[in-house]
């Protein structure tokens, strides 16, 4: 008994860390917490984007709070590229027994639409376990592009079609770049990225000229001047003052889904799919989660798996709706 406290007092003394791809957490748990009585082994979160961009950065802050509450390790594993393709296809083949789950992003509603090699024909063989944030936009130039609003910055794309580029990282910044060109009756060329920590080297420098993705890794270089800010998606942010919405610049948003989430792999268990969602709840009812998350311009979320499974059922509504308006081929 005595060796046993030893050990818990020292476990409690541990503190989880960002690190980078294949980040451990671990973290010990009150008494009775019920993963650590069972010896659960680590649970796995697949992201499918890089270290360092807002999808990784909210599945590492909600790895931490939910190593502490588990009392377990929580593993962040960076599967990047392929339009998210290695990472679904690694959950796919994961035992679905709550110890491995995706972290869902909306463009991945469009994947089996869009991606000839998609290993399913939609999210929804996948089981709901709950939403988590929401990411903020942002239309963000380099610095060297005289633009200093979305008008200006439409205006310098039709005086000059198909001679400027832009970087996506995942799909849904192809859906809101393209609505925003077409909206604005102007032409760029798209450049693909694995995600978006790799694209903002080429923005900063100037290799390509203008990006529609998550604040969050750009928000240090908007700071330093490297980078202009011109609107944000679809709501305005504490972290951006005074920088308007594209709505509000005159370019529609609505419908737009911005949203991560947990799911997991096809034949889990309803139960320990509800289970999971409420620890995931609770991590994300902690005030310094949710300080951490909105300061990287992540609006926490949650819900229940019916939820999710709502929320996958409309991206995926409104990327039909897109690929038929747009007539977007596959890749």
């Amino acid at each position: 008994m005595h060796a046993r406290r030893h050990l818990l007092s020292r476990l409690s003394r541990l503190c989880a860390c960002l690190a980078g791809p294949g980040l451990l957490l671990m973290a010990s748990a009150a008494p009775g917490t019920t993963w650590a009585q069972a010896g659960a082994p680590a649970l796995r979160i697949v992201v499918a984007t890089p270290a360092g961009g807002a999808s990784d950065t909210a599945a590492r802050l909600l790895a931490q709070s939910l190593a502490k509450l588990q009392g377990r390790q929580v593993i962040v594993d960076n599967r990047p590229g392929g339009n998210g393709v290695p990472a679904v296809q690694s959950v796919l083949s994961a035992a679905p027994d709550g110890q491995t789950l995706l972290w869902a992003q909306a463009s991945m509603a469009g994947m089996p639409m869009l991606v000839k090699s998609a290993p399913v024909k939609s999210l929804a063989e996948f089981v709901p376990v709950s939403l988590v944030v929401n990411l903020v936009y942002g239309v963000m130039v380099n610095s060297k592009v005289p633009a200093s609003s979305v008008a200006e910055l439409s205006a310098h794309l039709k005086a000059r079609p198909g001679a400027l580029s832009y970087g996506t990282g995942v799909l849904i910044e192809y859906m809101v770049t393209e609505h925003f060109l077409r909206a604005s009756g102007a032409k760029a060329l798209r450049v693909p990225y694995k995600g978006g920590a790799q694209l903002m080297p080429d923005l900063i420098s100037g290799e390509i000229q203008f990006n529609i993705g998550p604040l969050a890794p750009a928000l240090p270089h908007v700071r330093s001047g490297k980078l202009r800010l011109l609107a944000t998606l679809p709501d305005r942010v504490d972290a951006a003052p005074g920088v308007p919405t594209l709505a509000e610049s005159g370019i529609s948003t609505e419908g737009l889904p911005t949203w991560n989430g947990l799911i997991a792999p096809p034949g889990t268990p309803r139960e320990v799919a509800e289970r999971l969602a409420v620890d995931v709840n609770k991590a994300l009812a902690d005030p310094g989660l949710r300080s951490a998350m909105e300061a990287q311009g992540l609006h926490v979320n949650g819900g229940t798996p019916q939820q999710m499974s709502a929320a996958i059922e409309a991206a995926a509504a409104t990327w039909r709706q897109f690929i038929r308006d747009y007539d977007i081929p596959q890749e």
